[in-house]
């Protein structure tokens, strides 16, 4: 009898992986992505708009794990919670096609404050179904003899969002869109993560012996994994972390206004081709660098990572002295920073969130979704557009909100930022491919 490989992971299991990955990262690139492109459109163009969407969705989708990864441990269960959340999750999309567009000035400020509650109710229901449950479910699942390329897997989800997304329905958000157009968005897009939610009910599986966990109060499962004694006890876990936030940090200065940095600042009108080419180029060298990394080790990975996204972004920077010049070579200057930026992105997690899971302990899987959701999801969100905004102002001195251009530095300060994130990488390269062996032999012993 042919012996099963270690780590190997049945159809059924990829097929679930794959779904509830896709479809999440759909309705987070909604959420991330044109939710932010439907202020600054529809809205209001000043900076302060968008910083209060993402941080206060940021929040609130964080209280939002830590509760949710509670209940998963409380209850045993993640299937319940992954596919009825996800049902419910395209329903608060599709309420956004009810908001009022093009208000007067004396109704924006309300319709900000409508739209950033809304926002936040739909982050409270994701991060329950997909941060958290679905996370749990993920390191459920997964061993550390293929997380790297579960989760580079994972990792490349947003870019075929974003493919499916942008390709299939952007136009109906572009500068020409009119309230149909958005209502006729919001709709379609909150259908599929529902559609989801349903079919998951007949695939999904939870991993067999998984016992609820109720050792300890509700209150005290809610704030586990922010708890000093948990924090040094699982210091290399809370390592591996912070270089994920430093990267989404750095991410976060600039994402949320790259729909309307491509085609207003930079002025490239056509430019569904160019991004389609960074995101299929982006996808397929993070695939192949994660075989390497799950075959070779990460350790020889975090450096020329993190240096390639710092190029990267001062690639797509030096793309400014080039607008208005010559758009064929402006074009081939962004797809090369663009696919540097972006393929760090996702080989990132690789790196850094597949040695976190190694790092969780058996039946605390949903309890640690919430220290994760606080580094990569709350403070990135809540620094990155806080520095974004300083950077848009600063470059927009005495401009009315209706005139505002998103400047290029946007990516200058994100390369700075990335430079933070050798010190974690040193620390976990150094303690990684010593763990990785034990790992290794736990497995093979089993």
């Amino acid at each position: 009898m042919k012996e099963k490989k270690v780590g190997a992971l049945g159809a059924k299991t990829w097929f679930s992986l794959i779904l509830f990955g896709l479809i999440g990262q759909i309705a987070w690139i909604v959420e991330n992505m044109y939710f932010s492109r439907f202020m600054q459109n529809e809205i209001t163009r000043a900076p302060y708009a968008t910083t209060l969407m993402v941080a206060f969705s940021a929040v609130f989708a964080t209280l939002s794990t830590l509760i949710g990864g509670a209940l998963c441990d409380r209850t045993g269960k993640r299937k319940s919670f992954i596919c009825w959340g996800y049902l419910i999750w395209g329903f608060t999309i599709m309420i956004f096609a009810l908001v009022p567009m093009n208000p007067s000035s004396e109704k924006v400020l309300p319709l900000v404050i409508l739209v950033v509650a809304m926002d936040c109710i739909m982050s409270v229901i994701g991060s329950i179904s997909n941060d958290a449950a679905f996370n749990a479910w993920v390191t459920d699942i997964s061993n550390t003899s293929n997380r790297a390329k579960v989760d580079t897997v994972l990792a490349i989800m947003p870019l075929f969002a974003l493919a499916v997304v942008f390709g299939g329905f952007d136009s109906l958000t572009n500068a020409d869109a009119t309230p149909d157009d958005w209502k006729k968005f919001f709709m379609i897009l909150g259908i599929i993560p529902s559609i989801s939610g349903i079919i998951g009910l007949f695939f999904l599986k939870d991993k067999k012996g998984i016992k609820p966990n109720k050792e300890n109060s509700v209150l005290s499962d809610f704030t586990y994994s922010l708890q000093p004694k948990v924090i040094k006890q699982n210091k290399m876990l809370y390592i591996c972390l912070a270089g994920n936030m430093v990267s989404a940090v750095a991410y976060q200065v600039y994402v949320n206004y790259l729909f309307n940095i491509v085609e207003g600042t930079l002025k490239i009108k056509n430019y569904i081709i160019p991004v389609g080419i960074i995101m299929v180029c982006a996808a397929l060298i993070s695939v192949f660098v994660s075989s390497l990394m799950d075959k070779h080790g990460k350790k020889h990975f975090y450096y020329p990572t993190i240096a390639a996204g710092i190029i990267g972004c001062l690639i797509i920077w030096a793309s400014k002295f080039l607008v208005g010049k010559n758009e064929t070579v402006l074009i081939a200057v962004l797809i090369v920073g663009g696919i540097l930026v972006i393929g760090v992105s996702l080989v990132m997690a690789g790196l850094f969130t597949a040695s976190y899971r190694d790092y969780i302990p058996k039946g605390k899987e949903g309890l640690f979704q919430g220290c994760r959701m606080v580094m990569y999801v709350l403070v990135p969100m809540v620094i990155g557009p806080v520095v974004a905004q300083f950077i848009i102002n600063s470059a927009n001195k005495g401009v009315a909100a209706e005139n505002i251009v998103y400047p290029m530095e946007l990516f200058l300060g994100a390369a700075v930022i990335m430079l933070f994130c050798f010190i974690p990488a040193k620390v976990v390269r150094d303690k990684q491919p010593e763990f990785h062996d034990k790992l290794m032999n736990e497995l093979k012993s089993e």
